[in-house]
């Protein structure tokens, strides 16, 4: 596959000096070889203000810790790409009162690592809850034994996904290193019979991704799973960013015209353990840095220059004013991604215009038409 990988430098700043516009502008994440600064700016419209989220979804990394080191998932290239941690419980509560009157309506308590890893993840749940906002989580699931199955459910979750790639150790432990089949299975069967025993609305799906070492457990993971959760997918991998080469990347190589994925417009705000405000869920390392939703409020971020620039850079076409958008995968048509849902009824190249969590419709900025969700999956609410 064509490999047309960009190296951002990732900067070493003071985290109060990092999120100065001025550096931000400056940090090596935007390419002003064909045109300076003054003259891009000049370009932005001045109608482009925005004064409430662009999604009513805001995805918090509660922690980039995992522990499983998946080998579709660029682990190794974190590793040394930034810093690590766990969200802070204070500063989480503050930024969940803030986009609260934003427009949020799904709080999304995932990023870059295992959210169960964070201690404080029932609270995180129960104080967005609080706010009248639905949670999600995606988990692989290996650390969801009993206890913890029934705080999570008493927290009110709305919607986990569960990763789970592969039907037998042979297929499961090779893909998901680091976790043990029998164990994650076991545990999540009780989950959902827990989940049913007691009344609880959380909605459970599980996705799959089929890779040469797992496609032979394909059809026996619909044959299992689908009868007994709210809802299954199966996918093919992407690149995550500029982590994988599952994909191509080079519109030369594929005589395709690039085309926005229309997340800096219509895309959730993802705000990462530390409060850095980053464009989408591909830059696992941080790479284009817009803010701190920490330590400066929401719409200031959203209106200041940078994201300014990434937006109309999407909305023209001028992608190679950032490298690292210009690689993604997302750019170009892949339809074929999706193997298998039973969440909707709408045909692949339409499912991947979607979130993959609130199934927002990226390229028209909509919710999805609740007529094409099936039935099983509606009903629970």
């Amino acid at each position: 596959m064509a490999n047309s990988r960009v190296v951002i430098p990732i900067r070493n700043i003071d985290p109060n000096l990092r999120i100065l516009q001025d550096n931000l502008l400056k940090d090596g994440s935007i390419n002003f070889d064909d045109i300076s600064l003054e003259e891009l700016l000049k370009k932005l419209p001045s109608d482009d203000l925005v004064t409430k989220l662009l999604h009513p979804e805001v995805r918090y990394e509660v922690t980039d810790h995992c522990n499983a080191s998946c080998i579709m998932c660029p682990r190794d290239e974190h590793e040394h790409g930034r810093a690590h941690g766990i969200m802070d419980q204070d500063k989480y509560e503050k930024s969940i009162d803030e986009v609260a009157t934003l427009g949020a309506k799904q709080i999304v308590l995932t990023g870059f690592g295992e959210p169960m890893l964070d201690k404080n993840l029932e609270l995180k749940i129960a104080y967005a809850n609080k706010k009248g906002l639905l949670t999600y989580i995606i988990s692989n699931g290996s650390v969801l034994n009993s206890k913890r199955a029934q705080k999570i459910l008493e927290a009110g979750l709305d919607e986990i996904r569960i990763s789970f790639y592969g039907m037998g150790k042979d297929t499961y432990n090779t893909v998901m290193q680091g976790l043990d089949f029998e164990r994650t299975r076991d545990g999540l069967l009780k989950f959902i019979k827990l989940r049913d025993e007691q009344n609880f609305n959380t909605k459970i799906q599980i996705s799959y991704l089929t890779l040469p070492e797992n496609e032979k457990d394909e059809q026996a993971f619909q044959d299992f799973w689908e009868p007994l959760v709210d809802a299954i997918e199966i996918w093919r991998p992407h690149n995550f960013g500029d982590g994988r080469d599952y994909r191509d990347r080079d519109e030369e190589q594929t005589e395709i015209v690039k085309t926005t994925c229309g997340r800096p417009e219509t895309g959730a705000l993802q705000v990462q353990w530390d409060g850095e405000v980053i464009p989408c869920c591909y830059d696992y390392n941080n790479k284009i840095v817009l803010g701190n939703a920490f330590e400066q409020p929401v719409l200031e971020i959203l209106n200041e220059k940078k994201y300014r620039l990434l937006r109309y850079a999407h909305k023209v076409g001028l992608f190679n004013l950032f490298p690292y958008c210009d690689q993604c995968d997302q750019l170009l048509p892949h339809a074929d991604a999706l193997v298998y849902t039973n969440r909707h009824n709408l045909p692949p190249e339409e499912a991947v215009k979607l979130s993959n969590t609130d199934l927002y419709n990226l390229s028209e900025g909509s919710n999805i038409d609740k007529e094409n969700l099936n039935e099983k999956y509606k009903s629970k609410v």
